[in-house]
Parts: C-alpha cells; sequence; structure tokens
C-alpha cells in the first residue's frame, strides 16, 4: 500500500499559537489556500481512496484532494487530532507559564504522559495505527491518501521509523505538507517527509 499522509492546511489557531486539538477550528483563507496548492500537487497521482479526521480542518483539505480525483473522502474520527484537554484554546504562551510540570515530563518522557482531561500520546498511536492496519487489510495494494493532523502523523511515523515515541519531536510536519510511505506487509519505507515544495510555487 502506497500511503500519503497530509496534515490539514493553517488555521487561526496555528497563526495565533492556541492550543486546537479536538477543537473544530476551520482552516483560514491562508489554509484553504495551501490546500488547494496540495490538491494541486497530487493531481497526478493515482489516488484510490481519501481518508480523512472528521474534523472540518481536516475534511475542507481532504476535500479539495478529492476534487481533482473521482473518489468520495472517507470520514474517520479515529484519524482526529490528540485531545488536548484543559490545554484545549489555550495560548501556548500561558501553557508554558502555569504548565511547565506538565510540558517538563512531555519533553522526558512522552510516552507516559496523560494530558490532563485528555489523551496520551500512546493511545493516539494506537488508534492511528489501528486505523491504518484496517484500511491496510482492506485495500492492500491500493494509493491511500489520509488527511489528518500533526500528532497524528508524528505517532505514526515514530512507529513506521521502529522509534519510540521519545523521538516524536523529528517527526512534526508543516501544515499542508505530504508524507509517503510504502508499506508492505510489517515493513515500513518512507519515501518523504514533510514534503512541503508546493507550498513555495
Amino acid at each position: 500500500m502506497r500511503l500519503i499522509l497530509v496534515r490539514h492546511g493553517k488555521t487561526d489557531w496555528n497563526e495565533t499559537g492556541r492550543c486546537q486539538g479536538i477543537s473544530d477550528v476551520p482552516l483560514n483563507p491562508a489554509g484553504i489556500e495551501q490546500a488547494e496548492k496540495v490538491a494541486f500537487s497530487l493531481k497526478d497521482e493515482k489516488i484510490d481512496r481519501i481518508y480523512s479526521s472528521d474534523l472540518t480542518r481536516a475534511k475542507t483539505t481532504a476535500e479539495k484532494i478529492a476534487e481533482y480525483h473521482s473518489v468520495d473522502v472517507n470520514i474517520r474520527d479515529d484519524l482526529q487530532e490528540m485531545d488536548q484537554g484543559i490545554f484545549e484554546g489555550l495560548d501556548f504562551s500561558y501553557i508554558q507559564e502555569e504548565y511547565s510540570h506538565v510540558l517538563e515530563h512531555w519533553r522526558n518522557d512522552p510516552e507516559t504522559l496523560q494530558l490532563p482531561g485528555g489523551e496520551s500520546l500512546s493511545g493516539v498511536q494506537r488508534r492511528a495505527l489501528d486505523a491504518i492496519a484496517d484500511i491496510k487489510s482492506r485495500f492492500e495494494s491500493q494509493n491511500i491518501v489520509v488527511v489528518s493532523h500533526n500528532m497524528v502523523i508524528g505517532t505514526l511515523l515514530c512507529r513506521f521509523s521502529g522509534n519510540s515515541l521519545k523521538k516524536l519531536r523529528n517527526y512534526i510536519v508543516d501544515e499542508a505538507s505530504k508524507t509517503i510511505v510504502e508499506i508492505y506487509d510489517d515493513r515500513f519505507i518512507i519515501i518523504s517527509f514533510n514534503d512541503i515544495d508546493h507550498l513555495r510555487s
């Protein structure tokens, strides 16, 4: 299976540094333009199926991609972003000041961190891997686009590259980026990572 992982385009909360998690924040004008550019960059790819998180910013990005292909967008809530719990909607600067102990835990041992009122990284990774395994079990020889979010894609790439979640920061992806992975049985080959060349044109 050829898996094309796309992060959604930019939102106002991305621009202002607010923690959005599962908050359903739509793309802003810049994000719509990014979505259109990543969609155009994929127009000549053979794409058999498109899956998206149920959050609006991902769905809109996926719909832009689908405009160039005769496929529907399939929605899966197990592809949505990490539930950030009490951090949802807060400025990152405020989180750094008031919850420095949580961030310290995040830096030192992210695998065991449970966000207050939210999810753990290991939980995000587990549901994301289950989603990919389910898709692969049904469409193993096809080319699949998955439009999702930063933490989801990052945790998947940790697993695909054989690294623990402590390496998550190595797999942070930009808005409207593309990452391509070839999957053969239980082998994962990362063909390209965090490609944003299309945004520079």
